[in-house]
């Protein structure tokens, strides 16, 4: 089949999910779509309790007694837009933008991870009399992108007479994936306290921090790419060294798994506007010392604004500063072994406050589970010292490579034979659903596949189309090879 006939039949796919809004949390509306796609093709379909959806494809006639295969893909993407773009991810479709080499969306994320993953899956399904297979499990899960609900809650029934699984949900063409770090969500809150703000504390401004490219906090973990509310701490702690500041307001970031990009805070201060400005300045350059070559746009932006009504506690502000600057967002620690490869991470990904509470979301990796827990027990502590609450959920265990796993050497293989050059396996730096998939049947080979996505997680996401129609091919060659 041709390369274009493929493209453009899976983007035929996409375009339908994307305009069905899908963050996570919020899949009933595509899990019901997708549960229709599969009964009016009259296949045996299921959707549990966490809106996951797990349908049956017979084999081809004479294959049905070939190993049987899951495909695998999850329904729910990260929605974020640009600054000033209206969208309600819970209401508002994605707009798509097809250029000569990339599919974009206008102003938000594109959403290919993964509904790319799906639509080629649906695709598949639509054209089976075009290849050969044996049996196919087909599930797709919900929740993958904040907290793998769907993959942790999926029967293990599901995966107890299954041979191989492929999932499509990495995000280069040309890679494999055999293995991921484990992770878990963490959150911190506490109680505030607010008093009138000091009349000695003349100057109050708006601080703004921007400019930074944020991007995933796994895989750009590594890329020296500035943390916002770092930066804004930094700027508290430098006023606080000269004078006396009060926080009336306080918050950046976006998700537990993306690099904040934005901050902005509301302060009073005993210092003048200027030295404000000039402390601004300092931090800026300051950063751009260490991260001016990776991320070069850092601004701040400070604005004087009426009085707030009311301020933070001293000993409030105290805790949350202080908890922010213990909590190191970025590599804990680098393979001895494989010098580009990160083995523990964390990301400091959101603030919120309100007149309440004040709530942080941490992200820590391990690519073993053992890294995992020493990092799990760190952050706790330094909650703990700071007189935080924290809680956590179910974490994601370590998704460990397997060197006898038969399915990569036959993906090595097959790959190698249709593009002309091998395939580069890999072990990510990043939850993958796989990870629970193995667990639930350690005899389970697997791999994670997909197309090239970029800048996935942002206003920026873009879809290589070029990589759409051999990865399809590659899958239909894997298929095609385990039911003969």
């Amino acid at each position: 089949m041709m390369n274009e006939t493929i493209l453009n039949g899976v983007l035929e796919e996409f375009a339908k999910l994307a305009a069905i809004p899908r963050p996570s949390k919020h899949e009933a509306q595509v899990s019901n779509y997708l549960k229709k796609f599969f009964e009016e093709r009259g296949l045996k379909v299921v959707q549990d309790d966490f809106k996951n959806i797990i349908a049956e494809v017979p084999a081809t006639n004479g294959k049905e007694n070939s190993p049987l295969t899951i495909l695998q893909a999850h329904m729910d993407m990260v929605c974020v837009a640009e600054a000033g773009y209206a969208f309600e991810p819970t209401k508002d479709p994605i707009k798509l933008i097809r250029g000569e080499k990339f599919l974009e969306a206008e102003g938000t994320s594109l959403g290919a991870d993964d509904g790319i993953g799906v639509a080629e899956i649906l695709w598949l399904v639509k054209n089976l009399d075009s290849f050969s297979h044996g049996r196919l499990r087909i599930i797709f899960t919900t929740d993958e992108e904040e907290g793998m609900g769907g993959a942790f809650g999926l029967d293990k029934k599901f995966f107890d007479d299954a041979d191989y699984l492929i999932n499509c949900d990495s995000e280069k063409f040309g890679e494999i994936v055999a293995g991921s770090a484990g992770c878990v969500h963490m959150t911190f809150w506490r109680e505030l306290h607010y008093v009138r703000p000091d009349t000695k504390l003349g100057t109050n401004m708006k601080i703004k921090i921007g400019g930074l490219r944020g991007g995933h906090s796994g895989e750009e973990i590594s890329s020296g790419r500035i943390n916002a509310i770092k930066v804004a701490v930094q700027v508290m702690r430098t006023i606080t060294r000269r004078g006396k500041i009060r926080l009336a307001s306080f918050g950046g970031g976006r998700a537990f798994n993306v690099i904040p990009s934005e901050a902005e805070m509301i302060i009073a201060t005993d210092l003048s506007a200027e030295e404000v400005h000039g402390i601004c300045e300092e931090v800026v350059r300051r950063f751009k010392n260490v991260f001016g070559a990776t991320d070069p746009n850092l601004k701040i932006e400070a604005q004087v604004v009426k009085r707030p009504d009311k301020v933070l506690h001293a000993k409030d502000y105290e805790f949350l500063s202080n908890v922010i600057s213990l909590i190191h967002s970025g590599v804990y620690l680098m393979s001895t072994e494989e010098p580009a490869q990160v083995l523990a991470s964390a990301n400091l990904g959101a603030v919120r406050m309100n007149d309440k509470i004040v709530e942080l979301k941490i992200f820590p990796r391990g690519n073993a589970d053992e890294l995992l827990e020493d990092l799990i027990e760190g952050f706790e502590q330094a909650a703990r010292l700071c007189s935080f609450e924290s809680k956590s959920s179910e974490p994601v265990p370590a998704w460990i490579f397997n060197p006898d796993n038969k399915l990569l050497k036959l993906a090595e293989k097959i790959f190698t034979e249709q593009n002309n050059f091998a395939p580069e396996v890999k072990t990510l730096h990043v939850g993958v659903e796989t990870s629970f998939f193995a667990k639930k049947n350690p005899k389970l080979d697997i791999i994670s596949i997909g197309t090239t996505n970029e800048n996935i997680h942002s206003p920026n996401e873009r879809l290589r189309l070029d990589t759409v129609a051999p990865h399809v091919k590659f899958i239909i060659g894997l298929l095609e090879k385990i039911s003969g």
